[in-house]
């Protein structure tokens, strides 16, 4: 094992507190002109027993003039994250939000880019800065994927808690997560006991909490159709399309079980995703592209696209999925350490960077 590098340990650091410091400036300023997402989040925490009723999001939406559907979907779980930020004002949270997602994600990404200093090119990133934005989970979800993954092998508990964590968050986001955990039986362990503890400390804002969610959900289905989506399925209104690329989402899972095979997996199996919701995929891109020799000149091409924001249309996403698919198939990276195979997964602990592997 290589020594680590004096500042591999205190870069990520940095980095974290520059996107906290950056990013909640950015919130507070921003907050004058509305992020509706996040106003969505703090008015279903503050009304924690009813999150799911309409007349609460309409009231949001005549206070500070917001157009559009936004419709509070996301399942009781993450209750449990936005009610502590609806005990503070409004002023104060959304910044506070925003920065400590920064910089979580920040610190993540920084273990995956190289060099991780390059990290700070994901501040311009659009999928990375549309999640920014309007105060979305993906930068959460991000952190919690990569922080998994990172960790799957040494500590298989950390790694179980923060698939869970972000499973309780965006379920969509980690529908494929069990091909990604097969054969690391303590860490799909742990991914359930927590997951499990989540649901039901989730009925502390009421025994029908969850049925209230199930309908939210038939409602939102409604008005999902109108909505900008990048998800392939998305090109065509039929359901049989989404029925012929859920197996090509399985299929690209299951072919090279690692992360980035997760999240654009879970693409053609979501009826609902957004440009920001590949904010998770954007520091493996950026890997991809920072270092075209080991990951190859294919995978820096995609990277590319995605970093420069290219994927924003059901048609570019499948784009994206087929080719990512053909790379796969005729051109495997040289390097495979940040595929997760087999038994014996080559992963990195969170503070065992990539490039100090041996």
């Amino acid at each position: 094992m290589k020594p680590i590098a004096p500042g591999a340990r205190t870069v990520p650091v940095g980095l974290a507190l520059l996107a906290f410091l950056v990013w909640s400036a950015f919130a507070a300023w921003h907050a004058q002109t509305q992020a509706a997402d996040f106003y969505v989040f703090w008015t279903a925490g503050a009304h924690a027993t009813a999150p799911y009723d309409p007349a609460i999001i309409a009231a949001l939406q005549a206070t500070y003039h917001i157009d559009g559907a936004v419709p509070f979907v996301y399942p009781p779980t993450f209750l449990l994250l936005a009610w502590p930020f609806a005990q503070l004002p409004l002023a104060l949270a959304y910044p506070l939000w925003t920065g400590l997602s920064a910089a979580a994600f920040f610190y993540a990404a920084a273990h995956v880019v190289r060099p991780n200093w390059a990290t700070i090119g994901l501040f311009i990133s659009p999928p990375v800065v549309l999640a920014i934005a309007p105060g979305q989970t993906s930068l959460l979800v991000g952190a919690a994927m990569i922080g998994g993954w990172l960790s799957l092998k040494r500590r298989p508990v950390l790694a179980g808690v923060l698939f869970a964590l972000a499973a309780c968050i965006k379920p969509q986001a980690m529908i494929l997560a069990p091909i990604l955990l097969r054969g690391h039986w303590r860490a799909m362990r742990w991914s359930l006991i927590a997951g499990l503890g989540l649901v039901v400390a989730s009925f502390a804002f009421g025994p029908l909490i969850w049925l209230q969610w199930l309908r939210a959900l038939a409602d939102f289905s409604h008005v999902e159709p109108g909505t900008n989506r990048i998800n392939p399925s998305a090109l065509l209104p039929s359901p049989w399309l989404a029925a012929v690329l859920a197996p090509l989402g399985v299929y690209i899972a299951v072919r090279s079980r690692d992360l980035a095979c997760l999240i654009l997996g879970s693409l053609c199996l979501t009826p609902y995703a957004h440009q920001y919701d590949l904010a998770p995929l954007a520091p493996i891109a950026a890997a991809w592209l920072s270092q075209p020799n080991r990951f190859g000149w294919g995978r820096a091409g995609l990277g590319g696209a995605v970093l420069a924001g290219l994927i924003a249309t059901p048609a570019a996403a499948l784009a994206l999925l087929v080719a990512f698919e053909v790379l796969l198939s005729v051109l495997p990276p040289r390097d495979r350490r940040l595929a997760i195979r087999g038994r014996e997964p080559a992963v990195d602990r969170l503070d065992q960077p990539l490039a100090a592997a041996p």
